[in-house]
């Protein structure tokens, strides 16, 4: 769910967003292209918030018109050396897979919790998550989804926050959060209308988190 943010949120991210600065012009494609959407896509990251770096949580969306059974479905957690350093399996705490409702209704999204989480989440598919080190996802690493989790499996979507994450990057790196965003409750967003452009910068900005 997507929710436009207070006045003074929007302000203060924004001039946090200005101070650690853009991509510059020359990474930047020239157009906007929007692919045909992948059936699922990672939707929100938040890889740090008001309780430190463990306060933080991931969401994949069902863009499809049916049940998407995520058998076999894994998330790969990257640092900013491009390396793997937590692979998850996406099971409820039965060990069975977790099943999301067609896209626009409830239960269509699945959103995985860090051991800080201080959010709310009103998906009913919630999967608390041990993220691995201090850091948990690290703030300059990235994120990706993939259809299994063989070494060669296909990436169905994935965003990175620096340029170094070739593995879950898609164009040009989203802006990483820092600790004045994480105080401000932001994360890396997909944009309102759930649009893939394969360019992170372009379809993910640091906004107030839905969670």
């Amino acid at each position: 769910m997507r929710r436009l943010l207070s006045g003074a949120t929007a302000l203060a991210i924004a001039g946090t967003i200005a101070l650690t600065g853009l991509a510059s012009a020359a990474e930047e494609p020239e157009a906007p292209e929007v692919m045909q959407l992948p059936v699922a896509l990672i939707n929100e990251v938040s890889a740090m918030g008001p309780n430190g770096p463990l306060d933080e949580a991931i969401e994949i969306i069902n863009t499809s018109s049916q049940q998407l059974d995520l058998n076999n479905w894994v998330i790969r957690i990257y640092n900013q050396r491009n390396e793997v350093i937590q692979t998850i399996p996406l099971v409820d705490v039965t060990g069975e897979s977790v099943v999301l409702a067609p896209s626009g209704n409830v239960g269509s999204t699945l959103v995985l919790t860090g051991a800080e989480f201080s959010g709310t989440v009103t998906s009913p598919n919630v999967l608390p998550v041990r993220f691995l080190g201090e850091e948990g996802i690290p703030v300059h690493g990235g994120v990706a989804v993939f259809g299994s989790a063989a070494p060669n499996a296909f990436k169905v979507d994935g965003v990175a926050f620096s340029s170094a994450v070739s593995a879950a990057k898609e164009g040009v790196h989203a802006q990483p959060e820092n600790q004045r965003t994480a105080q401000l409750n932001g994360s890396n967003t997909r944009n309102l209308l759930n649009q893939d452009t394969n360019n992170n910068q372009r379809d993910f900005s640091l906004q107030e988190r839905t969670f």
